[in-house]
Protein backbone atom coordinates (compact mmCIF):
# COMPACT_ATOMS: atom_id res chain seq x y z
CA UNK A 1 0.00 0.00 0.00
CA UNK A 2 2.48 2.66 0.99
CA UNK A 3 4.73 1.83 -2.58
CA UNK A 4 1.77 2.24 -4.70
CA UNK A 5 1.04 5.58 -2.74
CA UNK A 6 4.32 7.09 -3.17
CA UNK A 7 4.39 6.39 -6.82
CA UNK A 8 1.97 9.41 -7.15
CA UNK A 9 3.47 11.97 -4.80
CA UNK A 10 5.48 14.63 -6.87
CA UNK A 11 9.42 14.39 -6.89
CA UNK A 12 9.50 18.09 -4.82
CA UNK A 13 7.20 16.72 -2.41
CA UNK A 14 9.57 13.54 -1.92
CA UNK A 15 12.60 15.50 -1.53
CA UNK A 16 10.88 17.56 1.51
CA UNK A 17 9.67 14.28 2.77
CA UNK A 18 13.09 12.42 2.73
CA UNK A 19 15.31 15.52 4.48
CA UNK A 20 12.41 15.14 7.32
CA UNK A 21 13.34 11.03 7.48
CA UNK A 22 10.09 10.03 6.28
CA UNK A 23 11.80 7.36 4.73
CA UNK A 24 13.59 5.96 7.43
CA UNK A 25 10.69 5.50 9.40
CA UNK A 26 8.90 3.42 7.19
CA UNK A 27 12.17 1.44 6.69
CA UNK A 28 11.75 1.12 10.56
CA UNK A 29 7.96 -0.36 10.29
CA UNK A 30 7.77 -2.18 7.00
CA UNK A 31 8.99 -5.42 6.54
CA UNK A 32 12.01 -6.21 4.69
CA UNK A 33 10.60 -6.46 0.99
CA UNK A 34 8.41 -3.35 1.28
CA UNK A 35 10.88 -1.31 2.39
CA UNK A 36 13.11 -2.46 -0.11
CA UNK A 37 10.66 -2.27 -2.70
CA UNK A 38 10.23 1.24 -2.06
CA UNK A 39 13.73 2.41 -1.83
CA UNK A 40 14.22 0.50 -5.52
CA UNK A 41 11.04 2.10 -6.94
CA UNK A 42 12.67 5.65 -6.08
CA UNK A 43 15.87 4.19 -6.96
CA UNK A 44 15.10 3.28 -10.36
CA UNK A 45 14.12 6.40 -11.68
CA UNK A 46 17.52 7.90 -10.72
CA UNK A 47 19.50 5.00 -11.80
CA UNK A 48 18.27 5.56 -15.30
CA UNK A 49 19.17 9.02 -16.14
CA UNK A 50 22.63 8.45 -13.94
CA UNK A 51 24.29 4.98 -15.08
CA UNK A 52 27.80 6.93 -16.23
CA UNK A 53 28.35 8.19 -12.03
CA UNK A 54 27.23 4.69 -10.80
CA UNK A 55 29.84 3.54 -12.75
CA UNK A 56 32.20 6.06 -12.12
CA UNK A 57 31.18 4.84 -8.22
CA UNK A 58 32.02 1.02 -9.11
CA UNK A 59 35.27 2.17 -10.25
CA UNK A 60 36.58 4.57 -7.36
CA UNK A 61 35.15 3.23 -4.24
CA UNK A 62 34.51 -0.62 -5.32
CA UNK A 63 37.75 -1.01 -7.72
CA UNK A 64 35.64 -2.40 -10.46
CA UNK A 65 38.98 -2.39 -12.67
CA UNK A 66 40.98 -4.73 -10.35
CA UNK A 67 38.10 -6.80 -10.20
CA UNK A 68 37.60 -7.66 -13.75
CA UNK A 69 41.18 -8.29 -14.02
CA UNK A 70 41.99 -10.43 -10.77
CA UNK A 71 38.13 -12.26 -12.35
CA UNK A 72 39.81 -12.28 -15.69
CA UNK A 73 36.13 -11.18 -16.82
CA UNK A 74 35.66 -11.63 -20.41
CA UNK A 75 32.84 -12.24 -22.83
CA UNK A 76 32.53 -16.11 -22.20
CA UNK A 77 32.75 -15.49 -18.71
CA UNK A 78 29.53 -17.06 -16.68
CA UNK A 79 28.35 -14.39 -13.97
CA UNK A 80 25.96 -14.30 -11.12
CA UNK A 81 24.53 -11.75 -9.40
CA UNK A 82 22.86 -12.37 -6.17
CA UNK A 83 20.46 -9.59 -5.15
CA UNK A 84 20.99 -7.81 -8.06
CA UNK A 85 18.53 -4.78 -7.48
CA UNK A 86 17.77 -2.57 -10.61
CA UNK A 87 21.25 -1.23 -10.53
CA UNK A 88 23.43 -4.74 -10.70
CA UNK A 89 26.61 -4.39 -11.18
CA UNK A 90 25.90 -6.08 -14.26
CA UNK A 91 25.65 -3.40 -16.53
CA UNK A 92 29.12 -2.88 -16.40
CA UNK A 93 30.75 -5.43 -17.35
CA UNK A 94 31.17 -8.46 -20.05
CA UNK A 95 30.30 -12.23 -19.98
CA UNK A 96 26.90 -14.79 -20.24
CA UNK A 97 25.19 -12.52 -16.85
CA UNK A 98 22.98 -13.67 -14.60
CA UNK A 99 21.15 -12.10 -12.01
CA UNK A 100 18.52 -13.21 -8.97
CA UNK A 101 16.35 -11.11 -6.92
CA UNK A 102 13.79 -11.40 -4.24
CA UNK A 103 11.80 -8.58 -5.96
CA UNK A 104 12.81 -9.56 -9.94
CA UNK A 105 9.33 -9.52 -11.02
CA UNK A 106 8.73 -6.33 -9.35
CA UNK A 107 11.56 -4.55 -10.55
CA UNK A 108 10.85 -5.78 -14.02
CA UNK A 109 7.98 -3.57 -14.03
CA UNK A 110 9.92 0.00 -12.79
CA UNK A 111 13.04 -1.04 -15.09
CA UNK A 112 13.52 -2.72 -18.75
CA UNK A 113 17.16 -4.43 -18.48
CA UNK A 114 19.17 -4.21 -21.01
CA UNK A 115 19.20 -7.41 -24.17
CA UNK A 116 22.07 -9.93 -22.30
CA UNK A 117 21.32 -9.07 -18.61
CA UNK A 118 18.76 -12.45 -17.46
CA UNK A 119 16.83 -11.73 -14.40
CA UNK A 120 15.28 -14.29 -12.24
CA UNK A 121 13.08 -14.09 -9.09
CA UNK A 122 14.94 -16.25 -6.12
CA UNK A 123 16.72 -15.98 -2.75
CA UNK A 124 20.32 -15.88 -1.98
CA UNK A 125 19.79 -19.05 -0.13
CA UNK A 126 18.23 -21.32 -3.09
CA UNK A 127 20.20 -19.89 -6.28
CA UNK A 128 18.45 -21.90 -8.82
CA UNK A 129 21.64 -22.94 -11.19
CA UNK A 130 23.26 -26.43 -10.75
CA UNK A 131 26.80 -27.31 -9.28
CA UNK A 132 29.95 -25.49 -10.50
CA UNK A 133 27.89 -23.12 -13.07
CA UNK A 134 29.70 -19.98 -12.29
CA UNK A 135 32.91 -18.38 -13.14
CA UNK A 136 32.20 -15.66 -10.80
CA UNK A 137 29.49 -14.83 -8.49
CA UNK A 138 28.82 -11.03 -6.91
CA UNK A 139 26.97 -10.15 -3.94
CA UNK A 140 26.77 -6.18 -3.87
CA UNK A 141 25.11 -4.80 -0.32
CA UNK A 142 22.95 -7.54 0.12
CA UNK A 143 24.68 -9.86 2.47
CA UNK A 144 23.40 -8.26 5.96
CA UNK A 145 19.41 -8.42 4.19
CA UNK A 146 19.20 -12.16 3.22
CA UNK A 147 17.37 -14.22 5.87
CA UNK A 148 20.85 -16.29 6.15
CA UNK A 149 23.93 -15.21 5.02
CA UNK A 150 26.07 -18.52 6.12
CA UNK A 151 22.98 -20.48 3.87
CA UNK A 152 23.84 -17.39 1.01
CA UNK A 153 27.10 -18.35 1.15
CA UNK A 154 27.27 -22.15 1.23
CA UNK A 155 24.76 -21.42 -1.99
CA UNK A 156 27.44 -19.40 -3.59
CA UNK A 157 30.28 -21.89 -3.21
CA UNK A 158 27.86 -24.18 -4.48
CA UNK A 159 27.24 -23.01 -8.05
CA UNK A 160 30.94 -21.52 -8.32
CA UNK A 161 33.00 -23.66 -10.79
CA UNK A 162 36.46 -25.07 -8.76
CA UNK A 163 37.80 -22.13 -10.47
CA UNK A 164 35.68 -19.63 -9.73
CA UNK A 165 35.72 -16.09 -8.31
CA UNK A 166 33.43 -14.61 -5.26
CA UNK A 167 33.46 -10.59 -4.99
CA UNK A 168 31.41 -9.47 -2.00
CA UNK A 169 30.98 -6.21 -1.02
CA UNK A 170 28.98 -5.38 2.42
CA UNK A 171 28.76 -2.59 4.68
CA UNK A 172 30.55 -3.51 7.78
CA UNK A 173 30.24 -2.23 11.90
CA UNK A 174 33.10 -1.86 14.50
CA UNK A 175 30.36 -3.01 16.80
CA UNK A 176 26.70 -4.72 16.82
CA UNK A 177 23.91 -2.16 16.56
CA UNK A 178 19.83 -2.79 16.10
CA UNK A 179 19.32 -1.69 12.48
CA UNK A 180 16.02 -2.17 10.49
CA UNK A 181 14.03 -4.46 9.22
CA UNK A 182 15.39 -4.15 5.19
CA UNK A 183 18.90 -4.88 7.46
CA UNK A 184 18.11 -7.93 9.76
CA UNK A 185 22.00 -8.01 10.22
CA UNK A 186 24.78 -6.07 11.26
CA UNK A 187 28.62 -7.19 10.49
CA UNK A 188 32.01 -7.11 11.45
CA UNK A 189 34.83 -7.52 9.06
CA UNK A 190 35.23 -10.89 11.67
CA UNK A 191 31.41 -11.76 10.77
CA UNK A 192 32.52 -11.52 7.46
CA UNK A 193 35.93 -13.21 7.47
CA UNK A 194 33.97 -16.11 9.64
CA UNK A 195 31.24 -17.16 6.94
CA UNK A 196 33.81 -17.38 4.49
CA UNK A 197 36.50 -19.37 6.37
CA UNK A 198 35.28 -22.69 5.45
CA UNK A 199 34.91 -22.18 1.32
CA UNK A 200 36.88 -19.57 0.09
CA UNK A 201 40.41 -17.65 0.28
CA UNK A 202 40.78 -13.68 0.25
CA UNK A 203 42.76 -12.87 -2.41
CA UNK A 204 41.81 -8.89 -2.56
CA UNK A 205 40.56 -6.92 0.54
CA UNK A 206 39.68 -3.26 0.59
CA UNK A 207 37.71 -0.84 2.65
CA UNK A 208 35.88 1.91 1.46
CA UNK A 209 33.87 4.65 2.91
CA UNK A 210 30.80 3.96 3.14
CA UNK A 211 28.46 6.47 1.05
CA UNK A 212 25.95 4.10 -1.40
CA UNK A 213 25.09 4.28 -5.15
CA UNK A 214 22.23 6.77 -4.85
CA UNK A 215 24.05 8.83 -2.17
CA UNK A 216 26.77 9.45 -4.51
CA UNK A 217 24.66 9.88 -7.49
CA UNK A 218 22.73 12.61 -5.49
CA UNK A 219 26.02 14.09 -4.54
CA UNK A 220 25.01 13.12 -0.52
CA UNK A 221 27.54 11.71 2.13
CA UNK A 222 26.80 8.63 3.22
CA UNK A 223 27.55 7.29 7.28
CA UNK A 224 30.20 6.54 8.84
CA UNK A 225 30.81 2.93 8.61
CA UNK A 226 32.98 1.29 5.64
CA UNK A 227 32.31 -0.98 3.02
CA UNK A 228 34.48 -3.88 2.38
CA UNK A 229 35.06 -5.23 -1.13
CA UNK A 230 36.47 -8.87 -1.46
CA UNK A 231 37.49 -10.88 -4.47
CA UNK A 232 37.67 -14.40 -2.70
CA UNK A 233 38.63 -17.94 -4.82
CA UNK A 234 36.87 -21.23 -4.15
CA UNK A 235 38.75 -23.62 -2.03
Amino acid sequence: MVTKLLKYIPKPVKSILKSLGFYRLIHLFADKYAAELIFQREWAEEFKDNKVQVLEYWKKYRYLEDIKTLCNIKNETKILDVGCGISTVLHFIEGEKHGIDPLADEYKKLYTYPAGINIQKSFGENIPFPEQYFDVVFCSNVLDHVTTPQKTIDEIYRVSKPTGYFVLTVEIFEEKINRDPAHPYCLTKKDIHSLLAAGFNIIFEKESPWTGLRNYVNGLKGGHNKELIMVCEKR
